[in-house]
């Protein structure tokens, strides 16, 4: 057994007065452009070549950066730059209602090891962290590489915009907070472990894994249970004071609208979200008959009826492509309203809701962005589905531990 060496601080917040260093971004924009000259580097982050030429010269030093040839030019050639994807790993595990998945990644944000298992019975909170600790253990004996390299486990669960406090979602965790799931897994894995929610752990595994530049702001919608969003500004989460921003699904669409489970009213969850649309689909019996919905059992979980919902409209089942229009316009009024708020021009669509109803939500998105950018704003907003959207939480939730060792 390792030595527990406690959990880490989050990340710093976008927002607070932090200036990524040197150290951070260089390796920040080698990530996104690899290979680039030192040359390069200074151009993209704005740092003089002599700090430019320490840093690397200390990241070399250290392994997480290797020299990988040389590119012609007019004049001296210059050295190429990439990371070592293995020179320092992290595990990421997902806890979702259907399935706990496992990640390891390496700092170039590749999944090096995968490994998925039926999410846990019970409410032996004991034997559910044995498990997940077993769980990684084997991740990392089945990946080849040295165990030695990890710097920490990412943990990640469905935040308070998945239809309900968490552990409505995960009963096998009910009653434990955090930070408390975090030391309670730090002891029994001998890792320091972090702990996010979700939809900032996808937008953070999209960062990584789609090489976004760190001057590239973006939003990543994400729809599992329920609807979040994960905001990175400079390559950083967005996580506001109590660790919630984000909170898509909570955005108001009707001033007078229904009573959501939250306490207020008219939220997009409430109106639209999967939730509700799993609903409608239950009391449709021709909804629920293309879905191929068991009326007579329980539903087997939101992520599960949703996601058969779609499947039905995407082999034309009118009930069902019905209700998915009808929720994707909400969903499409309320990505609008992020998209000014922030001004932005990134959405990314990730989540395993996403995943299986983009054909239907990107479109009407970018039917309601169009016609306000084309005559008031004068941008060109994009909108794409993450093509990482099974893995991207466990991704970004290990992606959180090594950005948390990765800086000056």
């Amino acid at each position: 057994m390792r030595e527990a060496v406690g959990v880490p601080a989050p990340a710093g917040r976008p927002g607070r007065g932090r200036r990524p260093g040197a150290r951070e971004s260089i390796l920040d924009a080698i990530r996104a452009s690899e290979p680039l000259s030192r040359v390069e580097l200074a151009k993209i982050t704005g740092l003089t070549e002599a700090a430019v030429s320490m840093t690397v010269r200390r990241l070399l030093e250290e392994g997480l950066v290797v020299e990988t040839g040389r590119t012609p030019t007019g004049g001296k050639p210059r050295t190429l730059l990439q990371l070592d994807p293995t020179a320092r790993l992290s595990v990421g595990v997902h806890l979702d209602e259907d399935a706990t998945t496992y990640v390891l990644t390496g700092q170039t944000g590749g999944v090096i090891s995968r490994l998925a298992r039926p999410a846990p019975l019970g409410d032996d909170q004991d034997a559910v962290l044995r498990a997940l600790a077993a769980d990684i253990d084997t991740l990392l004996a089945g990946s080849g590489v040295d165990p030695a390299r990890c710097l920490g486990v990412g943990i990640v669960r469905p935040g308070p915009h998945s239809g309900g406090p968490a552990e409505d979602t995960l009963p096998h965790l009910r009653g434990l907070r955090g930070d408390e799931l975090g030391a309670r897994l730090s002891a029994a894995t001998g890792w320091p472990v972090l702990v996010e929610n979700d939809a900032t752990a996808a937008a953070v595994g999209e960062y990584w894994v789609a090489r976004v530049g760190p001057d590239q702001a973006f939003a990543a919608l994400y729809m599992g249970g329920g609807l979040g969003a994960g905001i990175v500004v400079e390559g950083r989460a967005m996580r506001g004071s109590h660790g919630s921003a984000g909170e898509f699904g909570h955005l108001c669409l009707e001033v007078f609208g229904p009573e959501c489970w939250c306490g207020s009213r008219g939220c997009l969850e409430v109106l639209a979200g999967p939730r509700t649309v799993v609903t409608a689909a239950r009391d449709d019996r021709v909804a629920a008959s293309e879905a191929g919905l068991d009326l007579t059992q329980p539903s087997r979980s939101v992520t599960a009826d949703f996601g058969a919902v779609a499947r039905a409209a995407r082999a034309g089942a009118p009930h069902c492509r019905a209700l998915l229009e009808s929720s994707a316009r909400y969903v499409a009024a309320a990505a609008e309203s992020v998209v000014n708020l922030l001004d932005i021009d990134l959405v990314v669509l990730t989540g395993p809701g996403f995943a299986a109803a983009s054909a239907i939500y990107g479109p009407a998105i970018m039917r309601r962005l169009a016609p306000a950018d084309s005559r008031t704003w004068h941008r060109d907003v994009t909108v794409t589905v993450s093509l990482a959207a099974a893995t991207a939480s466990a991704t970004g939730a290990a992606a959180l531990v090594l950005q948390s060792h990765l800086r000056d």
